[in-house]
């Protein structure tokens, strides 16, 4: 039942670093530049912001301890 857990946290974790900056962007009304309206380069930075923030959530979890 641990690991299960351990799991479930540490989704929820990533789910954290993935979405957050996105959620908080929405909320502020950010104007989007015109070279940013292409959606190659959203998808591009999106990648890019899910790489490293997979690799914050990994380091995390392991400075938590939330490995079982």
């Amino acid at each position: 039942m641990l690991p299960f857990l351990y799991l479930i946290i540490d989704l929820l974790i990533v789910l954290f670093y993935v979405a957050a900056p996105w959620v908080l962007v929405a909320r502020l009304n950010v104007k989007w530049p015109e070279w940013l309206k292409d959606g190659i380069v959203v998808v591009i930075v999106f990648v890019m912001w899910t790489g490293l923030a997979l690799y914050l959530a990994t380091q995390t979890i392991l400075w938590l301890g939330l490995v079982p």
